[in-house]
């Protein structure tokens, strides 16, 4: 029976290997699903879901109620993808039902899926009996959705069991309570109607009472976020390994191989998320970890200066070309890429 009524559910599948999103749109129509767009990744499916708002289901970008994405992907990845669908003011709905997928999937990622309000993950390959088990149970539940200050998303508690958030603890009665009638005021419970078994009961989406989301939304807005918000942990991470690098020189050539990988990963989500001088400071970055580690006494105080940059645009929030103060760290940034290669040349003199 649930599989007759997944006919009536539309769902976004994300994920930048085309072989990858063909097979799991044919096998999400093989298991019901009436409605399956792909999109190639991250920034695709923002795109995507932003004009999908004013579609119908006969247009280009219908309505969407799952998005399945894939984790790795360039420019944007999946875990951004979820943080913009559950924090951004820009989301169409931050209480969608969202789904990761990963072909290298361990405790860690599941842990970091779950702490940013996915509600479900799965491994690749998979089979089609599997498939259908985690859609369906993506779609037939309809947990209370969870805010404190350091969650939002539906409710990680599994089997009664596990332990949960010690800021859910005060409020007294989760599923009665919105946010700020408790103890915190930066804590409270959504527990919205289920509009999706509507739908797949055959109602229309477009006649639906979605007076209660679009309340939370407005109560939700104040506490929206955005890629300066997303990034933190990846400027801690520079901090660190230059911090270690700088202390001890054993350590700078692995160092720069983590390094390495934060910034790409920057360069290319920023470029995409609207900023600018975040994507610039990531590629001076990476002009400077292509330079020989025996430069590192030459190039540290670039290294330092950059990521001070990053943390600068970071607290500031500071979106687009930042004016004033983004033409100074632009100039900034010219003369530091400036110096690295001069010193690049100049170590190509010497060992020649």
């Amino acid at each position: 029976m649930a599989d007759l009524r997944l006919k009536n559910c539309s769902v976004l599948v994300v994920d930048d290997s085309a072989p990858s999103r063909t097979l799991l749109a044919t096998t999400l129509y093989d298991i019901g699903i009436g409605t399956v767009n792909t999109v190639p990744h991250g920034a695709a499916a923002i795109d995507y879901l932003e004009r999908s708002v004013l579609s119908s289901m006969s247009g280009p970008t219908p309505p969407v109620d799952v998005v399945i994405s894939e984790w790795d992907m360039e420019p944007v990845g999946g875990m951004m993808l979820m943080q913009w669908l559950r924090r951004s003011l820009a989301t169409p709905d931050r209480f969608m039902r969202t789904v990761i997928m990963s072909g290298a999937l361990d405790m860690e990622k599941v842990e970091q899926a779950r702490n940013v309000g996915v509600n479900a993950v799965f491994s690749k390959p998979f089979t089609i009996n599997r498939l259908r088990k985690h859609l369906l149970s993506v779609v037939e539940s309809n947990p209370p959705f969870f805010k404190t200050p350091d969650y939002f998303g539906p409710d990680r508690r599994r089997r009664g069991t596990d332990a949960i958030l010690s800021e859910r603890r005060q409020v007294e009665h989760p599923v009665r309570e919105v946010l700020g009638a408790g103890a915190d005021v930066e804590v409270g419970c959504f527990d919205l109607p289920n509009t999706l078994a509507q739908i797949l009961d055959g109602a229309s989406r477009f006649n639906l009472d979605y007076s209660q989301r679009n309340a939370a939304h407005e109560v939700l807005a104040e506490y929206c976020e955005d890629y300066t918000d997303w990034m933190k942990r990846d400027v801690s991470v520079l901090r660190l390994a230059f911090r270690t690098a700088n202390e001890n020189a054993d350590l700078r050539q692995r160092n720069f191989s983590m390094m390495h990988t934060v910034v790409q990963r920057l360069e290319r989500e920023a470029e995409h998320m609207d900023y600018p001088l975040i994507t610039t400071l990531a590629r001076t970055l990476k002009n400077a970890l292509r330079t020989d580690v025996r430069l590192w006494r030459d190039t540290a105080e670039i290294f330092d200066t950059a990521i001070k940059g990053l943390e600068t645009v970071m607290k500031q929030r500071i979106s687009g070309h930042g004016g004033a103060l983004g033409r100074a760290l632009n100039e900034s940034l010219a003369h530091m890429d400036k110096k690295i290669f001069h010193l690049s040349s100049e170590h190509v003199r010497r060992v020649i």
